[in-house]
């Protein structure tokens, strides 16, 4: 058993986070959770907003996890929107290192990051995490990231979980995909061909651990497996025991809607997994049907919709 540790983690109550902290108890470590109310114990109050910090939540602390970060679909990405995207990643980790001196006994920062960092492809060639960043501007957002994550060197070591499209029963991307699926009219975007990779949270939360484990440093990425947006949007409906025959959404009609976001949607990115792999660590779900299948296990036919 791993040596139990005192850990604080950003953006422990969303749905990443939860899984985590979860994890994290049951093995024994001392969880703490920066959030904007603190509603139990072992909540330490933030508002990266105004910078505003309990500095209590840092006593202790050897090892700081942030998983904060807007969603990137969630909105259409207005100058506004950009901001947010902006300071709720990098904002939050310059807030974090703003109290570095409070953290003597910090080991290591182990931050969110995303797959995005090597722009869009038009094949399906595997990006390792030596490839360079991407021009576009989830590319650049994420570039920014990371430097804002690689301060924190001076001080420990820096682990930076490039992540994927993430796969759960309580949250991620499966909750904007399944109302189309389970009225029966899912279908391909764009062509259809774009790559999207994936992770089981439950994966994710095993790699963040094992970086922790392990004492891990760098860049690595949090991905399963690559399958086409075909691919995915059939398996869901295959998984849902619904059709699947409605033609792709045009790539025109997907840009009027989410405008420049659009470009998540319809091109994609692959990213290969080795460097986590030859560090040791081992997926649970390695294929699209394996986990969509644990994900709707604990669902009944008549409702599927995760809560």
């Amino acid at each position: 058993m791993a040596e139990s540790k005192k850990i604080l983690i950003a953006g422990g109550t969303g749905f990443i986070g939860k899984t985590l902290v979860h994890e994290l108890r049951n093995a024994g470590h001392e969880v703490r959770i920066l959030s904007r109310k603190s509603d139990s114990a072992n909540v330490y109050i933030w508002n990266p907003a105004k910078k505003e910090m309990d500095i209590t939540a840092f006593e202790g602390v050897q090892v700081l996890i942030n998983l904060c970060g807007s969603g990137i679909a969630d909105q259409r990405w207005t100058s506004e929107r950009k901001k947010d995207l902006h300071e709720s990643r990098v904002g939050t980790n310059a807030l974090l290192f703003s109290m570095i001196e409070y953290m003597p006994t910090l080991e290591q920062f182990i931050c969110a990051s995303g797959i995005n960092a090597y722009g869009f492809d038009i094949d399906d060639v595997q990006h390792p995490e030596t490839d360079p960043f991407g021009t576009d501007f989830l590319s650049d957002l994420v570039k920014e990231w990371e430097k804002s994550a690689d301060v924190f060197a001076v001080k420990c070591p820096v682990v930076k979980v490039r992540t994927a499209v993430v796969l759960g029963r309580k949250g991620g991307a499966l909750t904007r995909m399944l109302p189309a699926i389970k009225l029966g009219i899912g279908s391909p975007l764009g062509k259809g061909t774009q790559i999207m990779p994936w992770i089981h949270v439950e994966d994710l939360v095993g790699i963040i651990i094992h970086a922790m484990n392990h004492h891990l440093e760098g860049a690595y990425n949090a991905v399963a497996q690559c399958d086409s947006n075909k691919t995915f949007m059939r398996t869901l409906a295959k998984q849902l025991k619904k059709p699947f025959f409605f033609p792709a959404v045009p790539a025109f009609v997907m840009r009027i809607l989410f405008g420049e976001m659009a470009d998540v949607l319809l091109q994609g990115t692959s990213a290969s997994n080795q460097k986590i792999i030859q560090s040791g660590f081992v997926f649970r779900y390695h294929t699209l049907d394996a986990a969509l299948n644990n994900v709707f296990t604990s669902f009944t036919t008549k409702d599927h919709s995760p809560s």
